[in-house]
């Protein structure tokens, strides 16, 4: 697979998928030389036209001009050697058969998309082409159709690839960074006991920060994060975390009393107070939720373990409730923890 294509020798890469997660990887890129191409529609790519705006926590911003990368229809991806797939893991299927369409070679296509299976859904909908597993640990706020805003520090992580090694390169002279991690498969499964609590943001209405000073939220997380881990025990599956901190560890961080949680979490902590987790992103924008890979994801696992998951399968009908009502219920975490324990008995 010949990656020779773009600026200096690098790859031409693409971005399926012009949210939130799309556009900042894709915007630090071209912040750092390289040639990048958004495929997008309607308001995104009107806006794109105009410019995009790249924050992060710390004071980074970079004002892009439309003349620094390409925009248009995903058809504008056809001549890319790299696709960074960012799209909504319900709009997996569709978008690869598009982009399939298009392909005018063989390319390496990077997910950076929530929960798992994404990975058989695009090597089955993408035959001949190299599908690389990736994820994006930290919170990233779409601001406007063409600003975001990182809220939290993070590596991007990919594993290993034909183009892996280039994207590193590639990122060099931004403050953005790619990390390549052999055990990936066991990242995306450590990453998904983080995303559990995307959809409890939904439920509580607040910003991420304040929902972690509230020991009820916290104790419901723990506890979906147990029946995480219990399916992957009985499923011979081992996480892995983004960084050296085990996430068996995690829900037992999570049920510390708040002082003593605030010590010992202060690093992931860091965040603006205003970030927000990507399911709130959208009920915003009235997007279909993506709770049926995450906590939906914990269900379906532990069944095929002879297990059951209730409180995953309690929270993701609290988000389809709230999904359906256009609105966040803004349960406090009493409530919440009442309401759980309620309806584990």
């Amino acid at each position: 697979m010949s990656l020779a294509g773009g600026n200096n020798g690098m790859p031409r890469i693409g971005i399926m998928g012009a949210g939130a997660i799309g556009l900042y990887v894709g915007g630090m890129l071209a912040t750092a030389g390289a040639r990048v191409t958004f495929a997008a529609r309607g308001r995104t790519l009107d806006a794109l036209s105009r410019g995009l705006a790249v924050t992060r926590i710390g004071g980074f911003k970079a004002e892009l001009k439309p003349e620094r990368y390409r925009a248009g229809g995903v058809s504008e991806l056809a001549g890319c050697d790299v696709i960074l797939f960012c799209t909504k893991s319900g709009d997996t299927e569709d978008a690869a058969r598009e982009l399939e369409g298009v392909l005018s070679k063989p390319v390496t296509v990077i997910s950076l998309q929530n929960g798992v299976g994404n990975i058989d859904l695009l090597s089955s909908s993408l035959p001949g082409h190299e599908i690389v597993a990736g994820t994006v640990p930290f919170n990233v706020v779409r601001m406007s159709p063409n600003a975001v805003h990182c809220a939290m520090t993070g590596r991007v992580l990919i594993g290993p690839g034909a183009a892996s090694q280039r994207l590193v390169e590639a990122v060099q002279g931004s403050p953005l960074a790619i990390e390549i991690r052999d055990d990936i498969n066991a990242v995306l499964w450590g990453k998904l006991m983080l995303n559990l609590n995307n959809g409890l943001n939904v439920v509580s209405g607040v910003p991420l920060r304040q929902q972690f000073t509230d020991p009820g939220y916290r104790q419901v997380l723990a506890m979906a994060m147990d029946e995480l881990l219990a399916a992957l025990d009985a499923a011979g599956i081992e996480p892995a975390g983004a960084t050296r901190t085990s996430p068996r560890l995690i829900p037992k961080v999570l049920r510390l009393p708040t002082w003593l949680f605030r010590i010992i979490a202060r690093q992931q902590l860091r965040m603006d107070a205003t970030a927000r987790s990507s399911s709130w992103d959208d009920l915003k924008a009235g997007r279909v939720p993506e709770t049926a890979f995450l906590n939906g994801a914990v269900c379906r696992l532990a069944e095929t373990q002879g297990l059951q998951a209730p409180v995953n399968r309690f929270i993701s009908d609290m988000v389809e409730q709230a999904f359906a009502a256009g609105a966040s219920p803004e349960m406090t975490g009493p409530q919440l923890l009442a309401r759980v324990r309620t309806a584990l008995n």
